[in-house]
């Protein structure tokens, strides 16, 4: 946990897709937003983190555990919040989202059960605007998370003509940094 007296709590932007560059696009907003209030604020890309399907059973590789799962882990351990970005395919996570998922809750230490992650998710469609944010919930806490404070829905459409979050983008930035900073347990100086 960062103390009060540091430059401010550590947050990770967990950037999980989303549709024609919206991801990067909202991760990239609100580290900027997180950064004006003081958090010390550290993006990262899954793309950037490639693991294989991960195969359960006889004959699984669930034995093998990834690099990445690791140094994804490794990042929830040194950060005191998360904000996990997803994209959305027929209504639910993408499947390299919940693989991600799944593998890092192999890592030993339950590192999903450490800062509390405020979900944010993107979606081309009106139907698939609750569902994704609903299913992502369940899976991260069967994994292990215990705090979720909050999700919250973007329209890949709307962040693009937004810009920079202009309008009612900005306000919902502003509630996502809100949310973040707000579950973050702070510890007072010894």
């Amino acid at each position: 946990m960062s103390v009060l007296a540091d430059i401010g709590p550590k947050i990770l932007v967990l950037s999980a897709g989303g549709a024609s560059g919206a991801g990067p696009t909202l991760a990239r907003i609100v580290s900027r937003s997180l950064a004006n209030a003081d958090a010390d604020v550290t993006h990262i890309a899954l793309a950037d983190y490639p693991m294989p399907l991960l195969a359960s059973g006889p004959g699984g590789n669930a034995s093998v555990l990834p690099d990445n799962a690791r140094k994804i882990a490794r990042h929830l351990a040194m950060h005191d919040g998360v904000l996990l970005i997803s994209g959305e395919v027929n209504a639910s996570l993408p499947a390299a989202v919940k693989n991600m998922i799944d593998w890092v809750s192999l890592v030993p230490g339950a590192p999903w059960n450490g800062p509390p992650v405020v979900l944010a998710t993107l979606t081309g469609k009106t139907g698939g605007q609750t569902a994704v944010g609903d299913h992502l919930r369940t899976v991260l806490e069967a994994a292990g998370v215990r705090d979720i404070p909050g999700t919250f829905v973007f329209r890949t459409a709307e962040l693009e003509a937004a810009g920079e979050g202009e309008g009612m983008v900005s306000i919902r930035i502003r509630a996502v940094t809100d949310m973040l900073l707000r579950a973050i347990p702070r510890q007072l100086p010894v």
